[in-house]
């Protein structure tokens, strides 16, 4: 079942915030072709803890009929992180030692989405260009974030978009972790080697 996709919200600390709760519901709410009050039926049932208050007795809340009035007053709740934290968040990311390129173009995303404002009423134009110019803000701290060697490799590649950067550095991590693979020296073992040297090769060829 698609909903067991959506992780539970409680409303503090010990689980995901409400922008990374949101996404995920969206995502698989897009795959699923819910609407609107699917998305937010689901969404109320996997709110627990504090925030079950607000799915289930908050009336503001009760009376939501569209998914984008039940994403702001979820919003508004509990995004309280300030802007300009997230706004540094956001610009000091950069990709962990064990992160694949597109983990950390997720986390991009992520992190890029919640730097924008609470649109809802603005113009659609407005919002638009701000969209418009948070893709290429992503675009850059995801390749200011890249780790090298893939990081020169996609700039080389100089990518139009953050979609085309997210699938070069894809595709040439894989390359570098088949290259890295396809170069471990194999120990080859005569006939008369004892058990020992047998364990010992076969030992650093895994840990190689």
């Amino acid at each position: 079942m698609l909903g067991n996709m959506v992780p539970s919200f409680t409303g503090d600390a010990a689980g995901p915030n409400i922008r990374y709760f949101l996404q995920i519901l969206e995502q698989v709410g897009r795959m699923g072709g819910w609407q609107d009050s699917q998305l937010i039926g689901i969404a109320r049932c996997k709110m627990l803890g504090a925030a079950y208050d607000f799915a289930w007795r908050d009336d503001s809340v009760t009376a939501a009929s569209t998914y984008s009035e039940f994403r702001a007053l979820a919003l508004e709740r509990f995004d309280t992180e300030p802007l300009s934290s997230k706004v540094e968040r956001f610009r000091n990311a950069r990709q962990n030692a064990e992160e694949e390129a597109r983990s950390f173009a997720n986390r991009v995303r992520l992190l890029g989405t919640a730097t924008l404002a609470n649109s809802s009423g603005e113009e659609p134009a407005k919002t638009q260009l701000r969209c418009e110019i948070l893709a290429e803000q992503m675009l850059s701290q995801f390749l200011t974030g890249l780790r090298d060697p893939v990081r020169r490799f996609v700039l080389s590649r100089d990518p139009k978009s953050f979609d085309e950067a997210i699938d070069v550095a894809a595709k040439e991590e894989r390359n570098e972790k088949l290259s890295q693979s396809s170069s471990v020296p194999v120990r080859h073992v005569d006939e008369n080697a004892n058990a020992h040297e047998i364990a010992a090769a076969s030992t650093a060829w895994k840990n190689s």
